[in-house]
């Protein structure tokens, strides 16, 4: 080796241990206590909260300070616990004057794995919104300007943070969501002009943040209203998760991404680009009127949205799935939802379109305006839009109780309109194979509607001022109230229609859960109602009077149910019905309540029969369960004799089929106080089995009693007053005969 490289290695060495010592001996000799108070009390001073480090140590080589078990204090008003707490940051020092001239000169932070707690208050105030604005002055002194040259700082860097973010006075529940790895990058921080930052985090639930821009000059006043301006990429976004959103508004799920380009000066908030792609979102209905927000609540975000603008927002590519509070099962999906809005400014009309592919196949579109938008209740921005859907199934779309009953396919166009207080729809409808009882079958027949509705937003209250429902040329009127309670909604409306051909309902009948008897239809004749129709949409009550005229029941033959008294009357019975039953009139009042239908009031008049009076029900399943009187026709007219005749007749007729039935009974008195009391007040008759296979019984007792003779009671007890060894027939047989039914 030569002499010169001899010479430099030396040099070298001599300085690299010059530079050791230096790094050794400097801490031993620097009082690294006084700077320790010095950057706590500049600190302080700055930002307005107490700055306490437990420990300063000078690093020579690291060319800065080590400052550990650091805080900074929260606002009192919001909590005892620290802002800020770190087991160490570096501060970067220029390290010349603070060897000779024991200067302290900032230059930059690092924190490493600091936790940060933020706070948000029922007023909407944040924990941070007043750093720096309790003592601006003192933060302008010459001893923080020796600190921080032009209040300057070179790198700030924050790795591996955590944030987490929950509430503070005034907010009952203290749900706390929680940001880990958190990383930030500032370049040239000042309190006095703006400076590039980069940021990323993992979010609650899985999800990431990336944002990047510029941020400042820092607001001394309220660090909330500090400007900033830059590019958000947010993956995997759980709005819920995040407290974006409360459990109480019904909506959960999660979004693939966000991009959002924005920027804020502190009074005004400007979107020039807003993209939510592929949101997967559950909203459940629980119908019950949200009470409004608080005047002052969320007072930053007031601020911003009062002044936001947004150049163009869409949604792309979404999937939202309805429920109705207390459901069971998938719910109503709706795929390909897209949107678009642009131009939003606070005072302005927004022009928008939206799309979607509706759970069965069918579409939806709608196009208009909307705005100016509601912070406080978002159903409560004014909104004009022309909605179509297409092959809309009303049973799978989620927007009626799912145990309500009610199917059908509905082609719909709406126009409506608010003002953000109150809701019109008004527009037309076909609505194919509807069915609107549980125990109903869809109807062969379509359904047209036409309709207008007002809604009170906030009450979730509204009217049906008319709904005309036309089957064919049949027209029924329905006017009305409802309102949103609970899991249904109430309902108070009333349905009326006057001499609708029963033709054109015949088809529609079973999709309200009326079931005629096997193999018979309705043909010819009107029915004139006027129904109250009360309770929820889940479980509607139905009531009042209907009366139908003029009617056949063809394939029914009544005859054939009552052909043994058909003899007593010369045949006029079969004669008379044939294969139908000719019904001149039927009035009765109805009322159907959870599948089952209570009639009262019935009075029937069947030609070639007679009239029937009397009441009972029809159960859910379609048994029946009836108590009528009978009054045949060929009994009490005589076939054209005198009336006194005619009843004579009538009565021998009777009391000659009864002794023909009861073994003896031609000498018992009571059979003609019977006949008698059958012919002046009818035969009492059971219907039972079923709407499409009614059965009809006598009702032995209430005849006999009705008479109060002993001897009927011996009847009914089987005693005929005959010598022992015959074989007693009682009444009720012998009545069972009358009526083919033994």
């Amino acid at each position: 080796m030569s002499k010169s490289a001899r010479m430099v290695l030396i040099a070298v060495g001599a300085v690299v241990a010059l530079l050791l010592l230096v790094a050794v001996a400097v801490p031993l000799f620097l009082n690294t206590d006084s700077f320790k108070a010095k950057i706590e009390k500049t600190l302080t001073q700055s930002l307005g909260r107490n700055v306490a480090i437990g420990k300063l140590s000078l690093s020579v080589l690291s060319g800065g300070l080590v400052a550990e078990n650091t805080t900074v204090a929260d606002d009192p008003a919001f909590s005892t616990q620290p802002f800020i707490q770190a087991d160490s940051i570096k501060i970067n020092v220029a390290l010349l004057p603070l060897i000779f001239s024991k200067q302290l000169e900032i230059h930059g932070f690092s924190m490493e794995a600091p936790k940060i707690q933020l706070l948000r208050a029922g007023d909407g105030t944040w924990n941070y919104s007043k750093i720096g604005s309790t003592n601006q002055a003192a933060s302008q002194s010459a001893e923080t300007k020796s600190a921080f040259p032009n209040l300057t700082v070179g790198e700030v860097n924050i790795e591996n943070g955590r944030i987490s973010v929950g509430n503070g006075p005034g907010v009952a529940t203290t749900v706390s969501h929680v940001y880990e790895d958190v990383d930030l990058k500032v370049k040239d921080f000042a309190f006095t002009k703006s400076f590039p930052f980069t940021a990323s985090a993992k979010l609650p639930a899985g999800g990431t943040v990336i944002a990047n821009g510029t941020a400042g000059p820092l607001n001394q006043q309220d660090a909330s209203a500090t400007p900033f301006a830059g590019h958000l990429d947010v993956k995997h976004l759980d709005p819920l998760a995040m407290g974006l959103m409360d459990k109480s508004d019904g909506i959960s799920g999660t979004v693939d991404s966000v991009i959002l380009d924005a920027s804020w000066n502190g009074t005004q908030l400007h979107v020039s680009k807003l993209l939510v792609d592929g949101p997967k979102l559950t909203l459940v209905n629980s119908n019950v009127p949200k009470a409004p927000k608080p005047a002052n609540a969320s007072a930053e975000w007031t601020t911003m949205l009062e002044n936001l603008s947004v150049d163009d927002a869409e949604i792309k590519n979404g999937t939202v799935t309805l429920m109705t509070a207390g459901q069971s099962g998938p719910g109503s999906v709706y795929q390909q939802v897209n949107a678009k809005v642009s131009n939003v400014t606070p005072k302005s009309f927004s022009p928008f379109s939206a799309s979607a592919v509706l759970p069965n196949g069918g579409s939806l579109s709608a196009t208009g305006t909307a705005g100016p938008f509601n912070q406080t209740n978002n159903a409560g921005t004014p909104l004009n839009a022309n909605v179509t859907l297409k092959h809309f199934e009303l049973g799978t779309a989620g927007v009626l109780p799912p145990d309500a009953g009610i199917s059908g396919m509905t082609d719909l166009q709406a126009k409506i309109t608010s003002n953000g207080q109150t809701l019109n729809a008004a527009g037309t409808a076909t609505v194919a194979g509807i069915k609107l009882a549980k125990d109903g079958v869809p109807s062969a027949k379509p359904v047209q509607l036409q309709f207008t509705v007002a809604q009170n937003e906030q009450a979730m209250s509204g009217e049906v001022q008319q709904a005309v429902i036309t089957i064919g040329s049949a027209v029924i009127n329905v006017t009305g109230t409802y309102q949103g309670s609970g899991a249904s909604t109430a309902i108070n409306m009333k349905v009326v229609g006057n001499a609708l051909s029963i033709n054109e309902l015949e088809a529609f009948l079973p999709a309200v859960g009326v079931h005629l008897p096997q193999g018979s239809r309705l043909q010819g004749g009107t029915v004139t109602t006027s129904l109250a129709v009360t309770g929820t949409t889940a479980n509607p009550v139905i009531s009042g009077p209907v009366k139908v005229n003029n009617t056949q029941l063809a394939g029914f033959d009544l005859g054939s149910k009552l052909q043994a008294l058909s003899s007593f009357t010369g045949g006029r019975i079969g004669s008379a019905t044939g294969p139908g039953t000719n019904i001149r009139s039927l009035s009765m009042n109805i009322r159907e309540e959870g599948g089952g239908i209570r009639t009262d009031n019935i009075a029937l008049d069947v030609a070639g029969v007679g009239t029937a009076t009397g009441a009972g029900a029809v159960s859910s399943g379609g048994g029946l369960n009836y108590n009528m009187v009978l009054k045949l026709t060929g009994l009490t007219s005589g076939g054209g004799g005198s009336a006194p005749a005619a009843n004579a007749g009538g009565k021998a007729a009777i009391a000659g089929a009864l002794a023909g039935f009861i073994p003896g009974g031609s000498s018992g008195g009571a059979i003609g106080g019977i006949a008698g009391s059958a012919l002046k007040n009818g035969i009492p008759v059971a219907i039972g089995g079923t709407t499409s296979n009614p059965t009809f019984t006598p009702n032995v007792a209430s005849l006999a009693t009705s008479v109060g003779a002993s001897a009927a009671q011996g009847y009914l007890n089987g005693k005929t007053g005959q010598k022992s060894g015959k074989n007693p027939t009682d009444l009720g047989n012998a009545l069972g005969g009358l009526l083919g039914k033994h």
